[in-house]
């Protein structure tokens, strides 16, 4: 059987500017065809999952389009429509297909459709005839949507947070359209949505009121007749409609089963909303909990969580640096993107002091430029490749890359804004990360696949920014309301 395969991923921040664009994708992944295949083989990704789905189940994987970028702002619309259009003419071109396998995220968002994610699975079933089943994953942080689900015949989400689940996920994709092509399963969804979003940092899975979710799930699927069950904790900073938890079950043939599953795990979701919520240390406070702990094995981990690239945000987020430079920090990280900065260094040298104005470049609302001033360690190209729970596989370009040395902190400067998912990131750089006492990873969850092993402590830190976990911060204009916790009842 020919099963084409192809994604087109986003997770967009509407509090973020600047839109993102068609070459915000170029810098990262554009896959046409065939060029998919050997960078995305036997990696955590979903299309390496689906490679391997094709090896085990013994179908021919049809490479399509495939379109990955940073999280950041909205889509502008012309790239949204370049990517779609290039998707759906490599789908005609690549026809007779059996089946499609798709990755979407979920909480896409563009300049004039609040539910492309929606729109794209629409037009790619447009471009399958009659008959053709359309699998596709989604992201934990989708903001699911009744167009997603009518759109396709199976959706089936993440089960970890962080994300090191990608290539399972994938791989079980691929059982489930096999199953149905053989005429074993007729699957039938349905959705339900509780009317409230969690906190960013009680949506890690391993604890908290998500992994007990997620054990009801699991223990759903061992009802007669459901096949599948996602819990979708949602994307807060997405001013839509669809914003919040989804709960999504796919049952064998019954409809009416799987909307009961899904309306009964939402109650579940409603019933610990209290538990959704958290109250996080300032930077202040954060940095002082930090230096205070005495210098032991691996180091301190402060998560900056407004400033949470992989949630979109620029990554020039001064706050916890500045606060690490007041209070005297000694042997602590922190790193920004900024590329000005890193031009100057590149024209200072290695082993030469440099005057810089870093950060605060992009927005007002993740503190100011700082000036600082310290010795340039070395330079790098910034190219690294993942090993480890996380994007295992993947290569990585943070752009021309400078390593300064201030005073007691390391100030690592890059052209691109990247997430610290990885260790193989600082140690590209001659930098190993169980040696020091303070990393600051601008993120919330995420980070911890690498970093949770070796920290002696993990501390998130409520900064400002259009990441910020208390989301009572913003200003949401289409969201449905009432919604927890903004609306408490």
């Amino acid at each position: 059987m020919r099963i084409g395969i192809g994604g087109f991923f986003h997770e967009s921040n509407t509090f973020c500017r600047p839109l993102t664009t068609l070459q915000d994708y170029a810098r990262t992944r554009l896959y046409s065809g065939e060029e998919m295949v050997a960078p995305m083989r036997g990696t955590d990704t979903e299309i390496g999952g689906f490679l391997t789905g094709a090896d085990e189940f013994g179908f021919a994987a049809v490479p399509t389009y495939y379109a990955w970028a940073w999280p950041a702002g909205p889509l502008s619309d012309e790239c949204f429509h370049t990517i779609l259009d290039r998707l759906k003419d490599s789908i005609a071109a690549a026809e007779p297909l059996d089946g499609m396998l798709l990755q979407v995220h979920g909480a896409m968002v563009t300049e004039s459709d609040d539910d492309p994610d929606g729109t794209i699975l629409a037009e790619v079933r447009s471009c399958l005839p009659p008959g053709v089943p359309l699998v596709a994953t989604f992201d934990l942080h989708a903001n699911l949507s009744p167009l997603m689900i009518r759109s396709c015949d199976f959706l089936l989400g993440y089960e970890t947070y962080p994300h090191v689940d990608l290539h399972d996920r994938g791989r079980e994709a691929a059982g489930f359209l096999m199953r149905m092509l053989r005429g074993e399963i007729q699957p039938r969804m349905a959705l339900a949505k509780p009317p409230l979003i969690p906190h960013i940092v009680k949506q890690r899975t391993a604890d908290g009121p998500m992994a007990e979710l997620l054990a009801l799930a699991r223990g759903a699927e061992q009802r007669a007749g459901i096949l599948r069950v996602s819990v979708a904790a949602g994307f807060a900073y997405a001013d839509v409609p669809r914003m919040g938890m989804g709960m999504l079950a796919v049952s064998d043939g019954e409809e009416a089963l799987a909307a009961e599953v899904a309306a009964e795990l939402a109650g579940e979701a409603w019933e610990r909303r209290e538990t959704f919520l958290a109250d996080l240390p300032d930077a202040a406070e954060a940095v002082r909990l930090a230096i205070a702990e005495a210098p032991g094995s691996g180091p301190v981990v402060l998560a900056d969580l407004a400033d949470n690239v992989g949630g979109g945000t620029p990554g020039d987020g001064t706050v916890l640096l500045a606060e690490l430079l007041r209070q005297g920090a000694q042997g602590a990280l922190v790193l920004l993107a900024d590329a000005a900065a890193v031009g100057e260094c590149l024209r200072a040298g290695v082993r030469e002091t440099v005057r810089l104005i870093v950060g605060g470049k992009v927005d007002a609302m993740h503190g100011p430029p700082l000036a600082v001033e310290g010795r340039v360690r070395h330079l790098s190209d910034g190219v690294f490749r993942n090993r480890g729970p996380m994007r295992d596989g993947l290569v990585d370009d943070m752009g021309r890359t400078a390593v300064v040395d201030l005073d007691g902190v390391t100030l690592v400067l890059t052209e691109r804004r990247l997430a610290m998912w990885n260790l193989e990131q600082l140690r590209s750089l001659g930098i190993e990360p169980q040696r020091l006492n303070i990393v600051v990873c601008k993120g919330a969850i995420a980070h911890r696949a690498a970093y949770a092993p070796i920290a002696r402590r993990l501390i998130e830190v409520e900064t400002p920014g259009s990441c910020a976990g208390d989301i009572r911060r913003f200003e949401y204009h289409t969201i449905t309301r009432p919604l927890w916790p903004l609306d408490r009842w």
